[in-house]
């Protein structure tokens, strides 16, 4: 009968360890997090307003605030564990996304930082931290932008690495051209950014057909446009997922009173999560939701006078400060064993 007992406790204990090790879960985010500049002025950029003696007076103390604001968003993010990749816009250089991840909470997470500076003629970059007990760098690179008239727009970032055990991932960090001069008038640069992205991709399938991919970034704009047609994305709560396809885990949020970031009283989502379609139909080690999530704690909202409803609570309104967080929301999606 102890022999029995002893064999039975045994048994429940090896099938919790395995329910445990195919339930185990890995968070993967994209923040915007609206000018993360430090204090210094940088004479190749157009920094000048977020210096002490700028348009925005942005001193330390504002600067110390914004950076524990931000490793609040992640950490919160987390649930109880530090998210595996986290992708970053609208930092100003290497200095201010160290400081996030060695001055803040976010220093327990030990990540490791993929960076460098861009021509954007603001100065603001993309970034990916990935936490280093878990991701194995293999290898990363920088794909410029071309745009027409000397217009400069942020790299494409493109990093690869092991998820422990032997799980490779391939991940592209974007921050496309914004909107200024008009939607329409300006889909051209989207256009044109998403092409560089679909061109690595599709190197990449040709080499491994079976890559497991994913996209993160402010590609400001909506699900349905003529920059998510070049990169070919689809819907992924319609039709069957086929493996070599991308799908956009973002698209069910179309026409949605719902989204990352809040216009006019309008929400949109800009910020997406694109996956390669064998992260969605069980043909790869790794599995997603069809669904991205999007962080909306209390904390980073605040009310909108007029519409009844809430927004971002940003750093700055206009030429106010605010203190916030920032004017976008993150998003996430988790990668399941």
């Amino acid at each position: 009968m102890f022999l029995k007992t002893c064999i039975e406790i045994f048994l429940l204990c090896v099938s919790c360890v395995s329910y445990a090790q195919m339930g185990t879960r890995e968070r993967v985010v994209f923040y915007n997090t609206e000018n993360l500049f430090d204090t210094r002025n940088d004479t190749l950029t157009a920094d000048d307003d977020f210096t002490p003696r700028g348009k925005q007076h942005w001193n330390r103390e504002r600067y110390t605030r914004k950076l524990l604001n931000i490793s609040k968003v992640l950490n919160g993010l987390g649930a109880g564990k530090f998210p595996l990749l986290i992708g970053l816009s609208e930092v100003e250089n290497r200095n201010v996304v160290s400081d996030l991840v060695n001055k803040t909470v976010l220093a327990d997470g030990n990540y490791g930082i993929v960076h460098t500076d861009s021509p954007d003629t603001r100065g603001i970059d993309v970034a990916l931290l990935y936490r280093k007990d878990s991701f194995r760098l293999l290898h990363n690179a920088f794909f410029p932008v071309h745009l027409k008239s000397g217009e400069t727009t942020r790299d494409i970032l493109y990093c690869e690495g092991i998820l422990a055990p032997n799980d490779t991932l391939h991940v592209f960090v974007c921050h496309f051209p914004s909107m200024r001069g008009g939607e329409a008038k300006s889909e051209w640069k989207r256009v044109k950014a998403a092409s560089v992205v679909r061109q690595k991709v599709d190197s990449i399938q040709d080499i491994h057909p079976r890559a497991m991919i994913l996209i993160l970034g402010d590609l400001n704009g909506r699900a349905n446009t003529s920059a998510q047609k070049t990169l070919k994305t689809r819907n992924p709560e319609s039709g069957t997922i086929e493996s070599e396809n991308f799908y956009n885990t973002g698209y069910y949020l179309l026409g949605k009173n719902y989204g990352s970031y809040r216009y006019k009283g309008e929400w949109q989502t800009l910020d997406h999560i694109i996956v390669s379609g064998n992260l969605l139909n069980g043909e790869a080690g790794l599995q997603v939701s069809r669904r991205m999530g999007i962080y909306d704690a209390d904390f980073l909202l605040e009310e909108e006078r007029g519409t009844f409803g809430v927004r971002p609570k940003p750093t700055y309104r206009g030429p106010h400060y605010i203190g916030g967080y920032s004017d976008h929301l993150p998003v996430f999606i988790d990668l399941k064993k």
